[in-house]
């Protein structure tokens, strides 16, 4: 089973992958198919003879609603005003012009990177916008702008795919020591909202995802965020281990145990455990457009600072972007010396053990499994 988990590349589970594909609408036409086989070949190609080939486009594509978000959660770069790039939002119209350039070809748009994607009015126009072409749609909220079953009614009706909900605590005080600004009870209230919504519409879709940072403060609510699961049914749960930027954030935030740690620590400072290979599969399988059209390798250029070329400024199509000589010299980067770029330093791509661990609620067998190894990892906690 663990091979067939990696044949997923990605940290979903090769099981939870086979169960999506029964709630997600996706068109596999043959152009669609065929440009997923041409990256793929030219993907394994380029790790092989070590110099970047690149046939096709991404077959996953991470489109930014708004860097723009009403909380301020200490480690993120557009809530603790660390971002450098402009603010905005995405305009429908450039939107739909790169869905008329790429939408044939991808299977996926992923409607993050930073902001909360709902302070874009046009966003769920977006949504359907992409639904015509036949791809999966994803997004991920921090929960507070569904605030009637109207609002939910209208999600489900767009065609959304999958919805992740941002809950790293249990209770009001748990949650707002990380999500700072935020009302726990109003994400709650959100959550029943659009499970209400997709009953009432009779709608496998979206799919409800819980994402749980685990942190030093919510160790001891691993189980009870299972339960709030049951109750608001949801269909998965991920939980995550921490980003951090410093090693202070380190110290407040970061798990003394290992397994639910992706940083190593020395004595005095924090860092990632992972040798950073001279290889990274999202530089074919994968790429980020922000709201302003600007093109980065992935979501870890928070800043924009490995961008690509600006799209909407130029019309210029992402298909030619993709494979620009700077797309290009990147790669060979990569390909060469991977330590030597900054953005990836901090980056899960290449670690060895998964980053995160999804755990589905239609799975009773994996669930007490993962409630028994809470109980286990509490346990040790109390005793250290």
């Amino acid at each position: 089973m663990r091979l067939l988990d990696r044949l997923t590349l990605s940290v979903v589970p090769f099981k939870a992958s086979l169960r999506s594909l029964t709630i997600f609408k996706v068109a596999h036409t043959p152009r669609r198919i065929w440009n997923l086989i041409k990256i793929l070949t030219s993907m394994n190609l380029s790790k092989i003879l070590r110099r970047p080939v690149v046939w096709g486009i991404p077959p996953i594509v991470m489109v930014e609603p708004t860097n723009i978000c009403n909380l301020k959660c200490p480690m993120c770069p557009s809530g603790n005003g660390d971002m450098a790039r402009p603010r905005g939002r995405l305009d429908l119209e450039n939107f739909k012009k790169l869905m008329n350039d790429i939408g044939p070809y991808v299977y996926q748009i992923q409607f993050w990177n930073q902001g909360e994607p709902f302070l874009n009015k046009q966003f769920l126009d977006m949504v359907a916008y992409a639904k015509r072409f036949g791809v999966m749609t994803q997004t991920s909220t921090n929960g507070h702008f569904i605030r009637s079953l109207s609002d939910a009614k209208a999600i489900v009706h767009s065609g959304l795919d999958q919805i992740i909900f941002s809950l790293d605590g249990t209770n009001p005080e748990t949650y707002a020591k990380y999500r700072v600004g935020g009302d726990f009870n109003v994400v709650l209230q959100g959550l029943q909202y659009l499970s209400q919504a997709k009953r009432h519409l009779k709608s496998k879709r979206p799919l409800i995802e819980l994402q749980f940072l685990i942190f030093k403060h919510n160790l001891n609510e691993l189980k009870h965020i299972v339960e709030i699961a049951r109750q608001n049914e949801v269909e998965r749960i991920s939980f995550k281990t921490a980003q951090i930027y410093s090693d202070e954030q380190g110290f407040e935030f970061l798990p003394e145990n290992e397994q639910l740690n992706r940083y190593q620590f020395d004595g005095q400072h924090f860092s990632l455990k992972s040798d950073l290979p001279n290889w990274c599969k999202r530089l074919w399988l994968n790429t980020t457009i922000n709201w302003d059209g600007s093109v980065s390798p992935c979501c870890f250029d928070k800043d924009a600072d490995y961008a690509m070329d600006f799209i909407f400024n130029n019309s210029t199509p992402f298909k030619k972007v993709f494979k620009n000589e700077k797309y290009m010299a990147f790669r060979q980067q990569v390909l060469t010396n991977r330590k030597n770029i900054e953005m990836c330093r901090n980056c899960t791509e290449g670690m060895e053990e998964p980053y995160a661990r999804i755990v589905e609620m239609c799975e009773q067998k994996s669930i007490e499994k993962f409630l028994a190894e809470a109980s286990a990892l509490e346990d040790q906690t109390v005793m250290s």
